[in-house]
């Protein structure tokens, strides 16, 4: 007989507490404009996703937009950019869970999620606001990422640095 694998309450209650905290850096210490937004959303959904593996960060992803989306509204909910937040958990977990962090793996994971934001995005705002043609949208955004690459390197290597500095590390993260 074959051992299902589930979440144990310590799991989940670590991913709430993430989801909880994308929710507020998302939301509340962001930087907004119509064509791009810039906040610190990135931080818990890189520490789930190096923590707890690319499902957990990928709840913690969707669950944040989606409850962040609701509690501070800019507009119509799109759930476009929910699963963009849940492809960035995947590429999180993918690259940087049960690997010895370094700079390179965090540049990785952090060129594949702004690709992502860049590309989908785009896509997402060019269908919502069909003022604009995707190329255009592209143009005005794409200058912004290279500058958002080197920064979100630094906060999530620092941030992750910083957890296994004070030996952040739960129960179940130990048994994997």
């Amino acid at each position: 007989m074959s051992k299902k694998k589930t979440f144990s309450t310590e799991k989940i209650t670590y991913i709430a507490l993430l989801v909880a905290l994308q929710v507020v850096l998302g939301n509340i210490s962001q930087i907004a404009s119509m064509s791009k937004q810039v906040s610190l959303g990135f931080v818990p959904i890189a520490i789930a996703g190096s923590m707890m593996g690319p499902v957990a960060a990928m709840i913690v992803g969707g669950l944040g937009d989606f409850f962040g989306a609701h509690l501070f509204p800019q507009g119509a909910y799109f759930i476009g950019f929910t699963l963009s937040n849940m492809i960035v958990g995947f590429i999180y977990g993918y690259v940087l869970h049960k690997h010895k962090l370094s700079w390179t793996r965090v540049i990785i994971a952090t060129i594949g999620v702004e690709l992502v934001h860049l590309f989908l995005n785009t896509l997402w705002l060019s269908i919502m606001y069909t003022s604009k043609t995707y190329w255009i949208w592209l143009e005005l955004r794409a200058v912004g990422y290279l500058f958002e690459v080197p920064f979100y390197a630094v906060v999530t290597y620092f941030t992750l640095y910083g957890l296994q500095k004070i030996k952040f590390q739960p129960r179940f993260s130990r048994d994997q």
